[in-house]
């Protein structure tokens, strides 16, 4: 079987909210699958930097829990607090990297892997644009369930939905073709849906000036975007929840 290996992978992100108003968002991004502890052994192409100001670069105090741990003590930790630890032999993060020093990830997705390369878990890290963040750990996967958990909500992300309801959680083995969703349900059923699928291209200079000149101001389109939505959200009537 064809392990994951680092890339970068070019895609959509999409959201769509089923009530009280029906909302849907689509946008291009690409992001970054690199391997944690590849990071601290400095490889990655020269111009995305390490805790360092580059073109592209990825920082520890961006993911985590900004408690001064790498990013990869801080994954490792988590699986290491899990029953089944033992079956994770490698680590793969998902992310936007900066680029020119800015940028932002309401979602990072790390990959736990066991020793065929399958993904057995994953570790959903969720930050909002208040500075909040919040770590879901799905457990390992089993034969039966697929790439797929359930975990109840416990950290606000949009001023429009309460701290309430279950998130299902999805991901494929990132391959050639990676997705990643969630999906929000509470009592009164099915609220929204979150995902993002890419396609893959190496993790080399050559597609990261691709994305430089492609997807020009991509990190500021993406707090840009989330503001942006929240405005139409709110002229459609909907209310800030407590």
């Amino acid at each position: 079987m064809k392990r994951p290996e680092p890339g970068i992978y070019f895609g959509t992100v999409t959201h769509r909210r089923l009530r009280p108003v029906q909302h849907h968002l689509a946008y291009d991004v690409a992001s970054c699958l690199v391997d944690v502890d590849d990071l601290k052994a400095n490889k990655l192409p020269s111009l995305l930097g390490y805790n360092a100001f580059n073109v592209f670069s990825i920082h520890d105090r961006d993911h985590g829990e900004a408690d001064g741990r790498s990013i990869a003590e801080f994954a490792w930790e988590c699986v290491r607090n899990t029953p089944d630890a033992g079956h994770v032999r490698q680590i793969m993060m998902l992310c936007y990297p900066r680029i020119l020093g800015f940028g932002f990830n309401p979602l990072t997705a790390y990959f736990c892997l066991d020793v065929e390369g399958k993904v057995c878990m994953m570790i959903y890290e969720v930050r909002n644009t208040f500075g909040g963040r919040h770590t879901y750990k799905t457990g390992v996967f089993s034969e039966t369930t697929g790439n797929y958990a359930r975990t109840e909500k416990l950290f606000r992300v949009s001023p429009f939905n309460r701290i309430e309801g279950t998130y299902g959680l999805r991901a494929t083995d990132p391959l050639e073709v990676v997705s990643v969703g969630v999906s929000l349900t509470t009592e009164e059923g099915p609220l929204l849906k979150a995902f993002f699928t890419g396609r893959r291209k190496s993790l080399c200079n050559a597609q990261l000036l691709r994305v430089f000149f492609g997807l020009p101001f991509m990190t500021l389109k993406v707090i840009g975007a989330i503001h942006w939505e929240a405005l139409k959200l709110w002229r459609k009537g909907l209310n800030l929840q407590s």
